[in-house]
């Protein structure tokens, strides 16, 4: 499933974008992705849904985890798990190879933001160990402002009539709005701000909500692949 938001395609590169659907009841949406004939080289990026927030704090981001490695690696075929940022769910987005039988291996994943705090980092595994491997938590929600992160281009979410700074001086909100539902941009730079305000779900893939009593919803997930 090819998501339509503008993504640098580098010359003769197969670029797969996945994102969940929003009508699905589970929050959950799977799919398959089959490797490009004639692949040399194999590139994932997985972005963990944003967290919700609750009556304190907003939701954390999720992680993002990012993978390289010979394409003769990969198998064939891999499942791809997208969840959306529901305020009940507790899935990741993941990465699996399934087997003939039985519910297959974890490869790769990126962690769900949670209340207030973000995605945890993925422990490296026996997959990883094949290629470039790097996972970065997410950021932590707000009970006021949300700052620019130091370590991730996604934010957390955080009060109304607060101060929200994202990287590269981008901002949803300058404290003089009462409530943003957030944003997420991967041209001309990827970067995504989450929520501000009370009540505010949050539309921008993998950041966090706003803060709620009885919660709000984060980001959805996402993966790309590339393959060269």
């Amino acid at each position: 499933m090819s998501y339509p938001i503008n993504y640098p395609t580098p010359q003769n590169a197969n670029v797969q974008i996945f994102q969940a659907a929003n009508d699905q009841n589970t929050g959950l949406s799977e799919f398959t992705w089959v490797k490009p004939q004639g692949a040399s080289f194999v590139w994932f990026t997985l972005i963990g849904p944003g967290g919700p927030g609750d009556a304190a704090t907003g939701g954390g981001s999720g992680a993002v985890t990012n993978f390289m490695c010979p394409a003769f690696l990969i198998p064939d075929s891999l499942s791809v798990s997208i969840p959306l940022g529901y305020l009940n769910n507790s899935y990741n987005t993941e990465i699996r190879y399934q087997q003939k039988n039985g519910s297959g291996y974890l490869l790769l994943s990126a962690a769900r933001g949670g209340f207030g705090t973000g995605g945890a980092a993925m422990t490296a595994n026996y997959f990883t160990a094949m290629g470039f491997f790097q996972s970065i938590a997410g950021q932590a929600g707000s009970s006021t402002s949300i700052s620019a992160s130091t370590t991730t281009f996604l934010s957390g979410g955080g009060a109304a009539s607060n101060t929200q700074t994202s990287n590269y001086g981008y901002s949803t909100n300058d404290g003089t709005l009462a409530s943003s539902n957030g944003f997420f941009q991967m041209q001309p730079i990827i970067v995504g701000a989450g929520s501000m305000g009370t009540n505010i779900n949050c539309r921008a893939v993998g950041c966090g909500g706003g803060i709620s009593g009885s919660g709000t919803n984060g980001g959805p997930g996402m993966a790309v692949i590339i393959t060269w």
